[in-house]
């Protein structure tokens, strides 16, 4: 009975073991027939140096784009874009995936080379041997681009402080993406921008191109040998054939040829401020070219300074010592750029404050002259102006002639009557004469005041045929008009004109405090080191109380009769 026993169980055992090995040699039979499948194909096995061609590779399965390794590619051949898909099948109620890979490539020399298996997952595609050699289609695109970068500067010798424009020209005959252009750089050089590009396209030897043209402005910053390291292009192009779907993107980067550069130090025993350029132009102009003028009149004087291949910051300021007869308010300066010059305007008014000659300072500027290599002198002459005083402006330590006048008549009674106390005779003579004359003279005004009064009456019984003629009143309205549209158009140099010509003698000594300080206010808020807004409404303020209050003046003494009236108690 035991060993019946152990008999059945030793070939249970065996049975149970087969049956094992049976279902694993099938698991794996299973497995092999529908595991995934790895194909990679070329458009073409033939191909020519930097001629682009295709390569596909698919897998029977949906699987990540990163699932694919094309680095093993990257040693002799040129990779370039490669795009994914992923398909999904129903057909007779089964379900087929794939995903697929197009690579586009380029090989980088002749020879027999081979494309790798490429392993997805356990399944791995089959090498593919390619051979490279002439073109064998000269319509085929190849990674030979048709682009090119150029640098030229017009000078390689320069002093430190000089500048020079380097002009960078592009020629594109291809797509480029994602397009950067690095500046010229190079050790004790400073590079900066100028201006916008210029492009434009042309046709070359029958292909289109794009011209594109950037300015840098290079200055030396230190003695020595210096190599400008030329601009560089960086980017990526899009070879393809209008024939073909697949392209090609290949990685620009081409760079000007680099260029030699002398850079010369300041000449020894140089002084003063150090201005190296090739060209330096000093010139100004008056507002006007008369040299007699009155105090408180305005002279513009406009100063401009070009430099050649200078950059703005480096223009040197123009600072001039004027007498402390004048007054001077300087504008804010300009700068503009034209052409390779950089431009510098200085406006000046200069308003004399006292009488006599002025002499206003000239203007000196040392430059070096690069071209020559020798120091120059550039100068702009002054101006000498010869200022009478002003009857209505008050000068501080001047005399008005009515003042003059009546000092000397005040002198003349003082002297006389000392001179006729010592003559006692010559008082009495001259008494006696006076009287003799008296009755005759008290004789003729009365006939005078008759006469007048006799007109007088005849003229109020006659109606006045025409206007009266203009008279000094109308003509200062005019000015004073004229003062106040300047001054509600807030142009400071018309205001300070009509304001010098404006008769002020009426105004009160506060009133005419008051405008001095409205005016000077306006003048420095235009023409100070700082300009700042300025307020018409004070000065506006100012002039219209006191035209008001001079034309009800004139109004009260135009109503003033000629005789006044007897009064009718009085007449009786």
């Amino acid at each position: 009975m035991h060993s019946k026993y152990v008999t059945f169980l030793s070939a249970f055992c065996r049975t149970k073991l087969w049956l094992s090995v049976v279902l694993l040699i099938g698991s794996l039979l299973s497995y092999s027939a529908y595991a995934a499948q790895v194909v990679a194909t070329v458009s073409s096995d033939e191909v020519g140096v930097n001629e682009i061609f295709e390569l596909t590779i698919s897998i029977d399965d949906n699987v990540s784009a990163s699932a694919l390794d094309l680095s093993p590619l990257k040693n002799d051949f040129i990779v370039g874009t490669t795009s994914t898909r992923s398909m999904n099948r129903f057909i007779n109620g089964s379900v087929s995936r794939q995903t697929q890979w197009q690579v586009s490539l380029a090989a980088k020399a002749k020879g027999d080379f081979t494309i790798p298996a490429f392993r997805i997952g356990a399944s791995a595609s089959d090498p593919i041997q390619i051979h490279v050699g002439e073109r064998t289609d000269a319509t085929a695109p190849t990674t030979d681009l048709a682009i090119e970068v150029s640098g030229r500067m017009e000078k390689s010798r320069l002093y430190v402080g000089e500048s020079q424009i380097y002009m960078v020209q592009i020629k594109l005959g291809e797509q480029l993406e994602k397009a950067s252009l690095i500046a010229p750089q190079g050790e004790g050089l400073e590079v900066i921008q100028v201006g916008d590009d210029h492009q434009a396209d042309t046709v070359l030897n029958g292909r289109r191109y794009t011209i594109i043209n950037r300015k840098y402005r290079v200055t030396a910053t230190k003695p020595g040998d210096i190599t400008l390291q030329g601009a560089k292009l960086t980017g990526t192009a899009f070879k393809s054939n209008s024939r073909q779907r697949f392209g090609l993107r290949i990685p620009v980067n081409i760079q000007a040829e680099p260029m030699p550069l002398t850079v010369l130090a300041e000449p020894e025993g140089y002084q003063g401020l150090w201005l190296p350029t090739a060209d330096l132009q000093l010139e100004q102009t008056w507002n006007q070219d008369e040299s007699n003028m009155k105090v408180g009149e305005p002279v513009s004087r406009t100063l401009t300074l070009k430099m050649k291949g200078t950059p703005q910051s480096n223009l040197p300021d123009l600072s001039l010592t004027y007498p402390d007869s004048v007054r001077v308010y300087s504008e804010k300066p300009v700068y503009k750029q034209e052409n390779d010059y950089s431009v510098m305007t200085l406006k000046q008014v200069i308003i004399p404050r006292q009488s006599g000659t002025i002499t206003l300072p000239s203007l000196t500027v040392n430059w070096w002259n690069t071209d020559k290599g020798e120091k120059v002198t550039s100068q702009v002459d002054g101006k000498v102006l010869e200022v009478q005083p002003d009857s209505t402006a008050i000068i501080p330590g001047a005399t008005r002639p009515s003042d003059e006048h009546s000092a000397s008549a005040s002198q003349t009674r003082g002297i006389n009557p000392q001179e006729n106390n010592e003559n006692p005779a010559a008082v009495d003579h001259q008494a006696q004469g006076v009287s003799a004359w008296w009755p005759w003279l008290t004789l003729a005004a009365t006939l005078l005041w008759l006469v007048t009064l006799l007109m007088w009456l005849r003229s109020k019984k006659q109606t006045p045929l025409s206007a009266n003629p203009a008279s000094p009143a109308s003509t200062e309205s005019d000015v004073t008009d004229k003062l106040i549209a300047a001054v509600k158009a807030c142009q400071p140099m018309q205001v300070q004109t009509h304001y010098n010509a404006w008769d002020k003698s009426h105004l009160t000594t506060t009133h005419r405090q008051q405008l001095d300080q409205a005016v000077s206010a306006m003048m420095a808020a235009y023409y100070s080191e700082s300009p700042q807004a300025w307020d018409k409404r004070d000065l506006l303020a100012l002039l219209q109380h006191q035209q008001k209050s001079r034309k009800k003046a004139q109004t009260a003494n135009g109503l003033e009769p000629l005789v006044p009236e007897i009064p009718a108690a009085e007449r009786k």
